[in-house]
């Protein structure tokens, strides 16, 4: 029996890598390969493959939104291919969905695929239905928050967009909050709080009931005798943390 199989990677050297792989195995037809889960949604409702090879780390729709979104009538074997963690690998493991961590090893390689292969020989429509239901925790656990990598302040008849990356700190001031970069300032018409709730808090962290650092721009903190700290930038500003707050910066 011949069972179909596509590829979904947005990096060349491993769509190659797959290819090269599943080659030796007679029994597969390669239907598809595709960098994008655009690609690959569309892929996927015209063949209807048996099994797909699926990046998780992809631009736009990342694998996990993509297996999400697929008709589970119609719904393939997923082996998805990571470059996540131990700590990610151990989610994968408890929820029985296999995976390849990159880069992965010939020998890796034929056990994942031969795992799949013999669920493909014995699995009917009903079997895969229910190892959908199989991802559901993993997608729950792993689905990430979209947070934003632009933002965007009006000034003037202009609108400036600012990289989230290269916002240093953030503060309130009256009903505004000022965007601090390394060249420029920006006030923007929001609450902390409100704007709070956009940023990653690993990178993230309220310092003060006033202020936001990014952590990447942090040099030391410093103590002093009545319990609160000094966060020293690496631009050499200081900013003031409350004793109140220390426990958000030291957990990350």
């Amino acid at each position: 029996m011949t069972y179909k199989v596509l590829i979904a990677d947005d990096e060349s050297i491993a769509r190659d890598i797959l290819q090269k792989q599943l080659q030796k195995y007679p029994q597969v037809e390669i239907v598809a390969t595709c960098k994008n889960s655009k690609e690959a949604f569309t892929a996927i409702e015209k063949h209807q493959p048996d099994l797909v090879f699926l990046d998780i780390q992809m631009p736009e729709l990342n694998g996990i939104e993509l297996a999400k979104s697929l008709d589970t009538e119609k719904l393939p074997l997923i082996i998805f291919v990571t470059a996540y963690d131990n700590y990610a690998l151990q989610a994968f493991e408890a929820n029985a969905i296999d995976y390849l961590l990159k880069p992965f090893d010939k020998e890796r390689f034929d056990r994942t695929f031969q795992k799949a292969l013999k669920q493909l020989q014995l699995a009917n429509k009903e079997d895969l239905t229910n190892v959908f239901d199989k991802y559901s925790k993993f997608f729950q656990q792993f689905a990430q928050p979209n947070y934003p990598e632009i933002v965007t302040v009006k000034d003037g008849g202009r609108i400036q967009l600012i990289k989230t990356a290269d916002l240093i700190y953030i503060e309130a001031e009256g009903n505004y909050i000022c965007l601090q970069t390394e060249k420029s300032k920006h006030l923007l018409y929001e609450t902390l709080s409100s704007f709070e709730q956009k940023l990653n808090p690993k990178i993230f962290v309220r310092i003060h009931r006033s202020t936001i650092v990014n952590i990447n721009f942090i040099k030391e903190i410093q103590s002093h005798f009545n319990g609160d700290y000094s966060v020293l930038l690496k631009n050499t500003k200081v900013l003031r943390m409350s004793r109140n707050y220390k426990e958000n910066l030291i957990k990350n």
